[in-house]
């Protein structure tokens, strides 16, 4: 059950705000990791699209040729490197995780 912080008027609706939760002592620590996951989530998803754009000119500068189906793949180093470009959809996989897929 919720605990009000200020007294209640008849028929007026407290904003959530105004409520506080029983067991808030066991939510705010939990709140505090989510935050801090979201915050890191967010600033590795800046990473992401930095190096995908990166990504997306080395190709386009390699001038590959792609298949029939207009996708670009190819291997280097170890990875299995596919490229959508009209989605600008890029996976990369380890070969080992593609062989592992295939089985």
């Amino acid at each position: 059950m919720a605990k009000q912080n200020q007294e209640e008027t008849s028929g007026e609706q407290l904003d959530l705000i105004d409520i506080t939760p029983e067991n808030m002592q066991e939510i705010a620590p939990v709140a505090k990791k989510y935050r801090a996951a979201v915050r890191r989530r967010l600033k590795a998803l800046d990473e992401e699209k930095k190096l995908k754009g990166e990504m997306l000119t080395l190709i386009d500068e390699a001038n590959l040729s792609p298949l029939d189906d207009g996708t670009i793949k190819f291997r280097c180093d170890g990875l299995l490197i596919k490229v959508t470009p009209r989605d600008q959809l890029i996976q990369v996989k380890e070969e080992a995780e593609e062989a592992e897929e295939a089985a």
